[in-house]
């Protein structure tokens, strides 16, 4: 379950495309944003892959940790309704899923543009999911990321399930 969660999720993050285009395109999302030599994009992308291949390591550990708390916590309340523990999983699992992922491309965005530009002062601590200034007169923002990518970084996600009992 947990690996189909992930397969899944990846899909959708990929927008259609496939895992070398995710990489290309944040490769040329940051030489974009440091108006870079074009002619660094293909060497630019193989480190991009590589990048994100070893960030998405833990991406299943994080589904795993956010599926089993959603079904432990639904069967405190519900102890009978393994379906719902079960549902309740899966839709958890997917949003933690995305949430990594969306903070995956941007520290991967974040780290390639320091590659291109090391010299350059960061506004945020790596792995910090906050793009700060690289050039003089630009700030990368979540405007300029994907529409998919920034709408997940922002959106809150509901609560699934019943409402607690005592719940106001």
């Amino acid at each position: 379950m947990l690996q189909e969660i992930s397969e899944r999720t990846l899909r959708q993050f990929v927008r259609g495309g496939t895992w070398p285009g995710l990489a290309r395109e944040i490769a040329w999302r940051a030489v974009r944003a440091t108006e870079s030599d074009y002619a660094r994009l293909n060497a630019l992308t193989s480190l991009v892959e590589a990048k994100l291949a070893h960030a998405l390591d833990s991406l299943d550990d994080a589904v795993e940790r956010v599926c089993v708390a959603a079904a432990e916590d639904h069967l405190r309340n519900w102890p009978h309704d393994r379906e719902g523990a079960e549902t309740i999983a899966v839709l958890e699992g997917q949003e933690e899923a995305i949430q990594v992922l969306s903070c995956v491309y941007v520290d991967v965005l974040e780290w390639t543009i320091g590659v291109i530009r090391p010299d350059q002062p960061r506004n945020g601590r790596p792995g910090s999911g906050r793009l700060g200034s690289r050039r003089s007169d630009a700030k990368i923002s979540t405007s300029d990321l994907p529409a998919p990518v920034s709408q997940w970084l922002t959106t809150r996600f509901v609560d699934y399930g019943w409402p607690r009992r005592g719940a106001a």
